[in-house]
């Protein structure tokens, strides 16, 4: 559990900023109610699995759409259906509406551990195996940061008993650390629910390619699940395409990209940062993984993306510059999807609906479709810095920042909320590029 809170206390960090801020919507910080006895859940619940009935990600079983006709139409909880379409913004244009159409069945499958959006324990007395309930906040995370890649993957997102935020926070600020075991036991039977059931194609009987999905608390989890299950398992990282695992540090040891088998430091010992020599093909098997930032020069991240670790580094992967094979330092244009008030379920008292807490102070975009699409807004490049003995690496953004709160690029949150959405795009394209060359190599 050191491993998984290493990770975690510098996401706790950027969150406390954003619950003083919010205090009032938030509630007192108090630990959540956790039984020492707590005990695996009778049964994985899932927010999206395909064929659910009324799946919120809106597939069927196959992966595609639930609804006649070929976007896809998701739906909360409590009710309403969205459509993960975009108004598309060029420099200087009009903008434009781009449907989110699947027309063939995906050929992979997506797994995906939400961050920290809980403020209240779910449910609210976490002993024995009560299960928790999927609410529309998780649906709402859910759409903003990956229900596009729908179009690539069967979507796997379960409901787990994470850390609430105020319990997140407390047990950093008081010493002994947040209580993850319930968050962690929860994905990592979620995950073998999935995979003792779920990754064999119905057609061929063989395993199927998988990405994994995690920010925040869920990158946390999802890396302690892929210490678990995956990065020791040679059978296992056969099956990975690729895990963007972002806001959370991710170390390796300096001039290496895993820890090679024996370095309790590195967060992997066999699992990759995700690089690309130049003139080589497309990695898969690896992890992209980055905080965001805009820092003004001689300055280094507040919080995520350090380490005080002697001889070791926090991976910065620009999934951009990846997928064009440019230097892994290039400057590149990013692809930003931004989601919109319509998406998330907003109103006139909260325009940033269930997610008023981790979206405070984003003015949403007012649009009639799920996202606003500025793919000539924002350029990235990974940032590297030293300051005694701390190391330092993010994904450093420029351009028009004016979609953000003017204090959130260079504060101690960074853009940590937009994590996934700065490079929206290119981490979808790259995940499709690899997905192509994952089944070209295992199909040569």
């Amino acid at each position: 559990m050191d491993a998984v809170r290493r990770l975690l206390i510098p996401v706790a960090a950027v969150l406390a900023m954003v619950l003083l801020s919010t205090s009032a919507q938030a509630g007192p910080a108090t630990r959540a109610a956790v039984d020492p006895d707590a005990r695996p859940l009778d049964r994985t619940v899932w927010l999206c699995r395909p064929g659910l009935v009324h799946n919120p990600c809106g597939q069927d079983a196959e992966g595609m759409p639930q609804s006649a006709g070929p976007e896809l139409v998701t739906r909360y909880p409590s009710g309403g259906t969205r459509l993960l379409d975009a108004t598309r913004f060029t420099a200087g244009g009009s903008g434009k509406r781009e449907p989110f159409t699947v027309t063939e069945r995906p050929p992979v499958d997506c797994f995906h551990a939400y961050p920290t959006v809980d403020l209240l324990p779910n449910p609210p007395l976490q002993t024995g195996s009560r299960p928790p309930v999927p609410r529309d906040v998780h649906q709402a995370v859910t759409l903003m940061q990956t229900a596009r890649f729908a179009g690539l993957c069967r979507m796997f997102v379960p409901v787990y008993r994470q850390v609430p935020l105020p319990a997140l926070l407390a047990g950093i600020v008081a010493g002994p650390g947040a209580d993850l075991t319930m968050a962690t036991m929860d994905i990592r039977d979620a995950w073998d629910d999935y995979w003792a059931h779920e990754n064999r194609d119905p057609e061929t009987g063989e395993r199927r390619g998988v990405v994994i999905l995690g920010h925040s608390q869920g990158t946390a989890v999802a890396a302690a699940l892929m210490r678990e299950r995956v990065d020791e398992h040679p059978e296992v990282r056969r099956q990975l395409v690729v895990a963007a695992l972002l806001g959370g540090n991710i170390e390796v040891p300096e001039g290496r990209d895993a820890g090679g088998g024996a370095d309790p430091a590195s967060t992997f010992q066999y699992v990759p940062a995700c690089r690309r020599p130049a003139g080589a093909p497309l990695p898969t098997g690896c992890v992209v993984s980055y905080a965001t930032y805009s820092l003004p020069g001689g300055s280094l991240p507040a919080v995520i993306g350090r380490t005080a670790s002697p001889g070791h580094r926090v991976i910065c992967v620009n999934p951009a510059a990846l997928l064009r094979g440019e230097a892994a330092g290039a400057r590149v244009p990013l692809d930003l999807y931004l989601p919109t008030r319509r998406l998330v379920g907003g109103t006139a008292l909260l325009p940033n609906g269930p997610l008023s807490v981790p979206l405070n102070g984003y003015r949403l975009p007012d649009l009639p479709t799920g996202f606003a699409r500025h793919p000539d807004a924002l350029t990235g490049e990974c940032a590297h810095a030293v300051d005694g003995t701390v190391s330092a690496d993010w994904l450093q953004v420029s351009g028009d920042l004016s979609h953000f709160p003017a204090s959130a690029p260079a504060g101690l949150t960074g853009l940590h909320a937009m994590d996934f959405d700065v490079a929206q795009g290119d981490l979808i394209a790259l995940a499709t590029a690899q997905t192509r060359a994952w089944l070209d190599r295992r199909n040569p």
